[in-house]
């Protein structure tokens, strides 16, 4: 089994430093792979949900769902089943599963999403809150920033297809692309995303 219409099956990591709106890169158009069908696995909600459904504290909550969460994606390459997972990318804990999805023959598809500043990281998470969301705390943000930009070049080396979106504006920004034809990156990029890419 991969996905719909495709010879091989893949696996979608969408990452990018905490109140980016990965979500929100979902859909576009600029993304003509993703056809809307592929289950792209959303540790927060997750953690949310066994949280509240089946009683846990918020650090039991956590485990439980990063346990679950590697299962899942483990039996989907192991039956080879197109996935996908959401991720800030702060650690290399998703390395492994590429290795070993690129070892059964997966297409490895990357969205990676980011704002220009902490600051603007801050307001979004804030105005998350405020509607309910979860919080996330100043000093992890921007440690887990530098931590998720570290681990975006080997990322972004390995995948088949990338794309990267700056989202800081109303609507996200495709700035950079990789795929057939090569790598295209928009010039004026930061230089924490640039030193990712080149």
């Amino acid at each position: 089994m991969s996905g719909k219409g495709h010879a091989r099956p893949r696996l979608w990591i969408v990452a990018g430093p905490n109140g980016c709106g990965k979500s929100s890169a979902y859909g576009r158009s600029d993304v003509a792979e993703f056809d809307g069908s592929v289950w792209i696995i959303n540790p927060d909600l997750l953690t949310v949900r066994l949280r509240d459904g089946e009683n846990l504290d918020q650090e039991a909550a956590n485990l439980a769902a990063v346990q679950r969460i590697e299962a899942w994606l483990d039996a989907s390459i192991d039956v080879h089943q197109t996935i996908g997972v959401e991720t800030v990318l702060s650690s290399p804990k998703y390395r492994r599963l590429v290795e070993k999805a690129q070892c059964k023959d997966f297409e490895i598809l990357l969205i990676y999403v980011y704002l220009d500043s902490v600051e603007r990281q801050l307001e979004r998470i804030a105005y998350r809150v405020a509607k309910g969301g979860h919080d996330v705390p100043p000093d992890k943000v921007a440690a887990r920033r530098a931590r998720s930009f570290a681990q975006l070049r080997w990322f972004f080396d390995r995948a088949d297809r990338a794309w990267i979106f700056d989202n800081s504006l109303s609507e996200p920004q495709l700035v950079a692309r990789k795929g057939d034809g090569g790598i295209t990156i928009r010039s004026g990029l930061p230089q924490e995303v640039m030193v990712s890419l080149i």
